[in-house]
């Protein structure tokens, strides 16, 4: 005895499909359009099983299909993510060897370096991704955990505050000494000091 068979869509979603191949004016027939539409979706959740690829360097994740950029003398050169490698023309390198194979020695490849994740329009420093990176996921960025942690972070920042107030008050008050020692009788010249006319 065969199992009743259900629709495969609901009456709402049929009618809207209807409606946009008829307003889109497709040859296709409303089941041929949710045949390819479900396979386009399953081909899509398969996609996103496979592991993400791309390259790693040190902190920063660049992945597959990442653009990288230096300009060194007016023109601009470009490598590409790959798998797993930074393809700088026909060869894997690592961003300070793409930095060496353009400029030379002496170049930082943190500072020189302009990424541009797939996807993006922009592209950024690498320098500054790495630091946005470290904001987000450094451990040392995060706020205390505890009660005690923030009082003792509390506690650290006020006995800084207090150290540069002490500072400054006393560089204060040795420039107010001096200015005074200056308007001294004793430091003045006879010539600086007027008689009184009676």
């Amino acid at each position: 005895m065969n199992a009743p068979r259900e629709h495969v869509l609901p009456p709402h979603t049929w009618q809207l499909l209807c409606d946009f191949l008829y307003s889109s004016s497709s040859r296709l027939s409303v089941v041929e359009a949710a045949d390819q539409a479900i396979k386009a979706w399953i081909a899509a959740q398969k996609k996103g099983e496979e592991p993400l690829r791309g390259y790693q360097w040190k902190q920063l994740f660049l992945p597959e299909g990442t653009q990288v950029r230096m300009e060194y003398l007016q023109r601009c050169y470009f490598a590409q993510v790959s798998g797993d490698q930074l393809m700088f023309g026909q060869r894997a390198v690592t961003p300070r060897g793409m930095t060496l194979a353009i400029a030379g020695d002496g170049r930082n490849a943190w500072r020189d370096l302009w990424i541009r994740m797939p996807g993006e329009r922009q592209w950024c420093n690498a320098g500054l991704l790495r630091s946005r990176q470290s904001a987000h996921g450094n451990p040392a960025a995060k706020p205390p955990q505890t009660a005690a942690e923030a009082l003792s972070s509390a506690a650290k920042a006020m006995g800084q505050a207090l150290t540069a107030a002490v500072t400054l008050i006393e560089h204060i008050d040795h420039q107010s000494t001096t200015v005074l020692e200056r308007r001294l009788p004793k430091y003045r010249r006879e010539t600086d000091l007027l008689e009184d006319v009676h």
